[in-house]
């Protein structure tokens, strides 16, 4: 498939899922990193090489025990599993890299993909298991350049990894549950009704 057209899709889905998350009334705010105004917030670097990188979106979240937390998400609008797992584990190594930089930023992560993948793996693609083997592969990039895997496993922040493994998200939406969620025109009669009493 040709670049622009990824890219097309790319910034398709990210759109898409930042619509069905405010559609849950569980988010507060939420930004693209197309948009001026939160982009900043979703760059990062990685520390072994300086590089930038970025997620796709980026919020607070609203209600309950997610009252005021901030979320990054990367969004994957595929209709195939494609490389979804090579991605993935490039991900894990950014969320380890931006929870350690900005943990401010960074209360939670979440994979919104529209296809399934690495299927017979999923139920331990959250875990600080896939964390560690994520980070030891991108070493480099979350670490130095030119260490050896062992070195890599050796100052690995054991405590940060079992941290970010708890603040993993694994969504995947398709077209039809897109549409099954409450109107904008029942949303905004929830926030005015929260407003006048004094809540959101």
């Amino acid at each position: 498939m040709p670049g622009e057209e990824l890219h097309l899709i790319g910034a398709d889905g990210a759109a898409r899922a930042k619509r069905w998350l405010d559609a849950t009334t569980r988010v507060k705010s939420c930004w693209l990193n197309t948009d001026p105004a939160g982009a900043s917030k979703l760059d990062f670097v990685w520390p072994g090489n300086g590089r930038a990188f970025s997620f796709d979106i980026g919020g607070i979240l609203r209600g309950g025990e997610f009252e005021n937390q901030m979320f990054v998400a990367e969004a994957k609008k595929y209709t195939g599993a494609h490389d979804q797992g090579t991605q993935y584990r490039a991900y894990l190594a950014k969320c380890y890299s931006a929870r350690q930089s900005n943990r401010a930023l960074t209360d939670h992560f979440m994979w919104i993909t529209w296809h399934p993948f690495n299927v017979t793996n999923w139920r331990n693609l959250c875990t600080a298991d896939e964390v560690t083997s994520a980070v030891i592969d991108r070493r480099e990039d979350v670490l130095r350049v030119g260490i050896s895997a062992e070195d890599a496993k050796a100052e690995l922040d054991v405590d940060l990894v079992n941290d970010l493994a708890e603040r993993l998200w694994l969504l995947v939406l398709n077209d039809r549950q897109e549409k099954l969620v409450i109107t904008d025109k029942h949303r905004s009669i929830i926030f005015q009704y929260e407003i006048e009493r004094g809540g959101w």
